[in-house]
C-alpha cells in the first residue's frame, strides 16, 4: 500500500527558500507563496538581486518523492520554510502545548477545590 506525498500546510504570504536543484538543494532564494494552483504545488514570488522578483511555478515541496521519480518535475526547483517560518511554527506548537496543559490543570484544580 502505497500513500500519496503530502507537503506540509503552506498559505499565501508564508516565507520560503526556494531551491533550484531538487536532488541538492542549496544555496536557498528567498520567497513568499503567491499563489496554491493544485494540492502538490505552489507558486513562490522569489527575489533575485539585479532582476527583481520573478515568479516560480509549479514548485514541489522538497520531500517530494516525485523530484526524484520524475524528472519534469525538477525543472521548477522546490522549496521548504525558511528558517523565521519554521521559528513561528515551533513557537506556535509549543503555546499550543501550553493552553492545553493550563487548561488540564485549571481543570483539575476546579474539580479538587469542588471535593
Amino acid at each position: 500500500m502505497t500513500t500519496e506525498f503530502m507537503p506540509p500546510a503552506a498559505r499565501l504570504g508564508d516565507t520560503v527558500y526556494w531551491y533550484n536543484d531538487p536532488l541538492a538543494p542549496q544555496d536557498p532564494q528567498l520567497g513568499w507563496i503567491n499563489e496554491r494552483p493544485g494540492a502538490l504545488t505552489v507558486s513562490i514570488l522569489v527575489f533575485s538581486p539585479g532582476v527583481g522578483f520573478v515568479e516560480k511555478s509549479s514548485v514541489r515541496h522538497k520531500d517530494d518523492p516525485s523530484l526524484r521519480d520524475n524528472p519534469s518535475w525538477r525543472q521548477w526547483g522546490c522549496w521548504d520554510f525558511s528558517d523565521s517560518h519554521k521559528d513561528i511554527l515551533r513557537a506556535q506548537q509549543v503555546s499550543s502545548a501550553l493552553a492545553i496543559h493550563h487548561e488540564r490543570d485549571s481543570k483539575k484544580a476546579a474539580s479538587n477545590g469542588a471535593k
